[in-house]
């Protein structure tokens, strides 16, 4: 059976329908070719969110993901790719990912499980601020995950400098778990706003979500 891409228009077969442009501080254009956009950073902007591309998607508490993409570059380049609450207030589902973009098409994807209540208006954002290195994307898809891809390993899929997290606004904890969603352990914590955060080494198998924290009230 053929999986369901919860992204809208993934294949950008429909133009930009689905998707949407933000430039925060800084310009780029999106044009599209056959199945696939190429960005031209115009004003580069001095952080990697200056400039945004994103989609809504919905998320279910407790299910496991797959998110896929291809991607290549002009040149050499990075590029943050982030699946999180739609809000001000910055809070991440499937930890951030930093890739490396190279000349030619490369495969990106990897497997999250959704640790907070349902969102019906998910954001995937691929922010490209702070780099004036234009682009392409194309094939972007997410799929709930089969018994297949529960048992196979994404390390090798992601780029190298990939390990780190982009802490929220809000206090915040970086929770391990079994893979059957057990809570293991508390591997960091922080007041909100650290910027990005490499992730400790663990020995196990599992899964780090990073949690937003209430505030106690005095």
């Amino acid at each position: 059976m053929k999986k369901r891409n919860l992204v809208e228009n993934g294949d950008f077969s429909k133009g930009l329908e689905g998707w949407r442009v933000e430039n925060w501080h800084g310009t780029f254009a999106a044009k599209v070719g056959k199945k696939e956009l190429s960005f031209e950073i115009q004003e580069e902007g001095k952080e990697s969110w200056a400039l945004q591309f994103c989609s809504e998607v919905a998320l279910k508490e407790g299910e496991s993901y797959v998110f896929a993409m291809k991607a290549k570059a002009d040149a050499p380049r990075t590029l943050n790719v982030n699946i999180k609450k739609n809000a001000k207030k910055y809070l991440p589902y499937a930890n951030g990912r930093i890739i490396d973009l190279s000349t030619d098409w490369q495969d990106y994807y990897w497997r999250f499980t959704m640790k907070e209540a349902d969102d019906e208006a998910a954001l995937i954002s691929f922010d490209m601020g702070g780099n004036s290195t234009s682009w392409s994307l194309k094939d972007v898809s997410l799929n709930i995950a089969t018994g297949d891809d529960l048992g196979r390993s994404y390390r090798g899929r992601i780029q190298k400098n990939s390990g780190y997290f982009n802490a929220p606004n809000e206090p915040w904890e970086l929770h391990f778990y079994s893979l059957d969603g057990k809570l293991r352990k508390i591997l960091d914590k922080g007041n909100g706003g650290e910027g990005m955060r490499a992730y400790p080494r663990i020995d196990q198998s599992g899964v780090i979500v990073v949690k937003e924290v209430k505030k106690v009230k005095d």
